[in-house]
């Protein structure tokens, strides 16, 4: 593909943005292609965890602004965009976002989609969408909300402030907070380690924390822990532990 790359290894699907040389900006073909490996990572039954990631000095510093200015931008957000944005929200598997860098506007609505982020310390977070006139989008908002105090959120959001990853973890936007020189190994040790976890247990496990209510939740563990119990993986450990001396 054009403006991504797409990589599997020890049940890991590395879906990375691969525009360095406009740090990662998002454009038409990057949204579009990524939606469609997500279709095929999703699919593919030997890849048990998602990470997204940029190439080179950023994870993504958002919208490429060259778009043309008289655009519909309602438009395109439902055709270019929402695709992606659906396709991150719906994963069934675990979806890790490594961000480094910088991770600005749509880039950092797209991370925030992410069950999990493993964020370098050097790394900026923006939300520069008011300094353009915009609200934020690519269910950004959504996500914000779910993960930060949303009085705080809204307030971050009306200013337009970069904040440093210090910060970002203090919102709760930081799953796990590495130094820079081992970003890249934490990464991708907690990938693989998830990775060789049962997959039917860890898909599971992020299904019912999605539960719409209490009672949908209950209604789900019972129909997960019926199939995680019919799993080779759990007689096999069960076994093991019955048996140990």
């Amino acid at each position: 593909m054009e403006t991504i790359q797409i990589t599997r290894h020890n049940g890991v699907g590395w879906l990375k943005w691969n525009r360095p040389e406009k740090l990662n900006a998002l454009n038409e073909t990057l949204l579009k292609e990524a939606a469609e490996a997500m279709q095929d990572l999703v699919a593919d039954e030997d890849v048990r965890v998602i990470v997204l990631v940029g190439e080179g000095r950023a994870f993504s510093s958002g919208q490429d602004l060259t778009i043309e200015s008289d655009a519909d931008y309602g438009t395109y957000l439902e055709d270019v965009y929402h695709p992606l944005v659906r396709a991150l929200a719906s994963c069934p598997k675990p979806l890790i976002a490594g961000i480094h860098g910088v991770v600005a506007g749509a880039g950092l609505s797209l991370a925030l989609a992410a069950d999990v982020r493993i964020v370098a310390r050097s790394t900026k977070f923006s939300s520069a969408f008011i300094k353009i006139g915009l609200v934020a989008d690519a269910g950004g908002p959504y996500h914000l909300k779910r993960l930060m105090r949303p009085d705080l959120a809204l307030s971050w959001m009306w200013s337009g402030r970069t904040i440093d990853a210090e910060q970002a973890e203090r919102f709760g936007l930081v799953t796990e907070l590495v130094e820079d020189d081992v970003y890249t190994k934490a990464l991708t040790e907690y990938a693989e380690a998830l990775a060789k976890q049962s997959p039917v247990a860890v898909e599971g496990m992020k299904a019912l924390f999605r539960a719409e209510s209490f009672e949908a939740g209950l209604e789900e563990e019972i129909q997960w822990q019926r199939k995680c119990g019919q799993t080779d993986i759990h007689r096999q450990a069960m076994h093991a532990f019955l048996t140990k001396k």
